[in-house]
């Protein structure tokens, strides 16, 4: 990483959405960086969240919900955080239709609750995570100044609380910085979604349905998006900034199916057109991350093929292991 992330070392730092994708990757990050790491989780169980096993000795895990004013502060007086990484969140979003409640309690209202338990802790830097469907249907690729057309509830819900959070910068003062990550993939993401469930069908020798794949995505291995983010954190006086992390390279899907079934020699055939095109597509999407390369000095470093070989193998690892939460139920006959 980017020599200047060394100053996260024994910085108490709070990440909220811990337990997810690219969060549970940012923890680990930090974690190997030396900061005191405390992960917000808003599962209450007596099972471990199970991308955070490995790191339960190296950090502090509480647990609470975006959504409850009270345990946002309880959150803040006991973490004590200077730097704060807000990845909770809501995510889904072909589901949000039909949880747009859900979507507005989490994603905004929990976005406003923990601001507010923060003003007058004397935090640092709040980095928060907006999603590259925030632009919608717009030309490419997308600038940060381009004026957003979101399609998705969850999208409209992720614009709004960055709103709030422009508002507390220009408002406020509050030190603010706000991210809106690309496609990402790699190890520990989802089962349901595209790129694990291309590789676990092709590990199994199942069928692969799919639409034309005629839309195009940009996608980025979390590891160098958890370098964006983690450079979002230090990096001096950008107060106020709003930055796109992404590499900039568009892939249709189809290119992306038969890219990925090549590194992995061709296990099986995708059904192209099995199935039909969403209601509701952004056709394209891809960034342009001039900004961030600017101010953060951050460009991806890793290939798609060379992500996805490291991806496929990490699946095929977690294939061998009959209880592992990787492997979608269809994969298992079920």
């Amino acid at each position: 990483m980017d020599p200047r992330v060394t100053e996260l070392r024994d910085r108490r730092v709070l990440v909220t959405g811990g337990s997810g994708f690219i969060g549970s990757h940012l923890t680990a990050a930090l974690v190997d960086l030396g900061a005191d790491v405390h992960v917000l989780t808003s599962a209450v169980s007596s099972v471990y969240p199970h991308r955070l096993t490995r790191l339960r000795t190296d950090i502090r895990l509480h647990e609470g919900n975006l959504t409850d004013p009270t345990a946002m502060r309880v959150l803040i007086r006991e973490s004590r955080p200077d730097v704060v990484f807000h990845l909770g969140a809501y995510t889904h979003v072909g589901k949000s239709w039909n949880r747009i409640d859900e979507c507005i309690q989490t994603n905004v209202q929990g976005t406003v609750n923990l601001l507010e338990a923060l003003e007058g802790s004397g935090y640092t830097r709040f980095v928060n995570t907006g999603t590259s469907e925030i632009y919608g249907a717009i030309d490419v690729p997308f600038a940060e100044d381009d004026r957003p057309a979101p399609v998705s509830p969850y999208a409209v819900s992720k614009h709004a609380a960055e709103e709030f959070c422009r508002l507390g910068v220009t408002g406020r003062d509050w030190p603010i910085v706000r991210v809106r990550p690309f496609n990402a993939y790699g190890p520990a993401q989802s089962p349901d979604r595209v790129i694990p469930e291309i590789i676990v069908r092709g590990l199994r020798g199942d069928r692969l349905p799919m639409t034309t794949g005629r839309q195009t995505r940009e996608f980025n291995h979390v590891a160098d998006l958890v370098e964006g983010f983690v450079l979002a954190g230090v990096v001096p006086d950008i107060e106020g900034q709003l930055l796109n992390l992404g590499n900039g390279v568009e892939v249709t899907i189809a290119d992306l199916v038969r890219t990925l079934l090549g590194v992995m020699g061709e296990p099986i055939e995708a059904e192209m057109g099995a199935l039909p095109d969403r209601p509701i597509e952004i056709w394209r999407m891809c960034a342009d991350a001039t900004r961030a390369r600017e101010v953060l000095g951050w460009t991806p470093r890793r290939s798609l093929r060379d992500g996805l070989a490291e991806t496929v193998e990490w699946y095929r690892d977690e294939l061998a292991r009959p209880d592992s939460p990787f492997i979608p139920g269809f994969a298992r006959g079920t």
